[in-house]
């Protein structure tokens, strides 16, 4: 009964215009955001720029990490934090102002005074221009003046961090294990080609470009089944057949799982073709290159990080509109990925406790490597929040069946 019931929601969707607004929402999202360029060369020797990347050199991350520190106190801005995966802003008091001072002077051995007066000195002289990127450029006429002392090991240098994390706030970008991303340096040749052997290697090409297409396609489904999950719901109340639903043999479970698992079906069911765009790319570029590419590797991301991201919002947006009746889920679902997008810089690449994780990057396999565990435990831990939401909105249901429940309020007409 149950892929009957299944097959009978899918068709119902096909007949929707929600649907097929969906599908040309995702298009034209993709059209507009990936199709352009997005093809993988092997890097040429003695080119100008080879792009960036992070530096292993535990003295540049040392000099970089307090580079910026300095630059983000004399500046007096909010420190940027990310307490749960989302960026906020955290505005010292005087006293914790004087504390981070404290943690300079003990970094660069030299007063508050010394070099608060040195970076005056330095801002005087140079001048700031932008690249071909848009990436801002500094023309130094004197260098930076304000470095870690050769006698801090790295060791120290940690500790001394994390104690301007705690300061701070949980989720400083100047915690332990952040450090690595103050210190941007140029990628040499060297690094340029290692990057490009492990996309075709590694990553058997594909690999790199499902990241990709994941990181913009989790955009649109963190939001749109909102609306698929609530629309069933009131599609019922619109149509005053919940008495004849309710009076029906299928158990509760059944009707329940039918319409999620429907949902789910017809939200992936465009993803797969379109992401056969991308492939296109990769098989593209791994035959110039002479290499195999994986081919399921899209169908196996798609899994992995897209599906957990559908499983919840569907469920999320299930529950509390058969609990409500109303128009909330849309609300509150909207409110959230807000918060996952727009409060999340661009471009950052970690999992965190966001519902839509972010690795805007085609390649940079080893970053990807770095977070995937971070990937793999958010991935599991919104599955089974979307489990648990399923487990409730049966609940739910059963209640409302009963004549329990009604709107989320226990029914006046109980016992009579």
């Amino acid at each position: 009964m149950l892929i009957s019931l299944i097959k009978k929601e899918c068709s119902m969707w096909m007949k929707s215009i929600i649907f097929y607004a969906y599908v040309i929402i995702l298009v034209v999202f993709y059209v507009s955001q990936m199709e352009s360029g997005m093809l993988i060369s092997r890097p040429e020797p003695g080119a100008a720029d080879y792009g960036y990347t992070y530096s292993d050199d535990e003295r540049i991350i040392m000099d970089s990490t307090l580079k910026d520190l300095v630059i983000d106190f004399v500046s007096e801005r909010p420190f940027a934090t990310y307490p749960v995966g989302f960026y906020k802003e955290i505005t010292l008091s005087e006293e914790e102002r004087d504390e981070v001072a404290a943690c300079i002077e003990r970094l660069c051995k030299m007063s508050r005074e010394e070099w608060e007066k040195a970076v005056d000195e330095y801002e005087e002289g140079y001048s700031v221009e932008y690249d071909d990127f848009g990436r801002q450029t500094v023309e130094e006429k004197i260098p930076w003046p304000v470095v870690t002392d050769p006698e801090i090991t790295y060791g120290e240098f940690e500790e001394i961090m994390e104690e301007v994390a705690g300061i701070i706030g949980r989720g400083s970008d100047y915690g332990k294990e952040r450090l690595k991303g103050h210190a941007e340096v140029k990628m040499t040749y060297e690094q340029a080609l290692s990057e490009y052997e492990d996309v075709l290697y590694k990553d058997k090409v594909s690999g790199a470009y499902a990241r990709i297409f994941c990181d913009y396609i989790g955009i649109i489904l963190g939001l749109l089944p909102v609306f698929f999950g609530t629309a069933r719901v009131l599609k019922d109340k619109r149509s005053r057949v919940k008495e004849v639903v309710y009076a029906k043999r299928a158990g509760s479970a059944t009707v329940v799982c039918s319409r999620y698992l429907a949902i789910v079906i017809m939200i992936l069911l465009p993803v797969l073709p379109l992401s056969l765009l991308p492939l296109s790319k990769a098989v593209y570029v791994a035959r110039a290159a002479g290499v195999g590419v994986d081919y399921l590797a899209f169908l196996k991301y798609a899994i992995g990080w897209l599906l957990p991201t559908v499983l919840f919002v569907t469920a999320f947006s299930y529950a509390v509109t058969e609990l409500t009746e109303g128009f909330l889920a849309v609300l509150v679902g909207a409110a959230v990925w807000f918060a996952a997008i727009f409060l999340t810089p661009f471009g950052l690449k970690h999992a965190g406790w966001n519902l839509i994780p972010r690795f805007n990057s085609l390649g940079e396999y080893g970053l990807f490597s770095d977070i995937l565990d971070q990937l793999i435990i958010n991935r599991i831990l919104y599955t089974v929040f979307a489990l648990l939401l399923l487990g409730i909105t049966l609940m739910i249901y059963e209640l409302k069946r009963k004549g329990v429940l009604k709107n989320g309020k226990v029914s006046e007409n109980l016992g009579s």
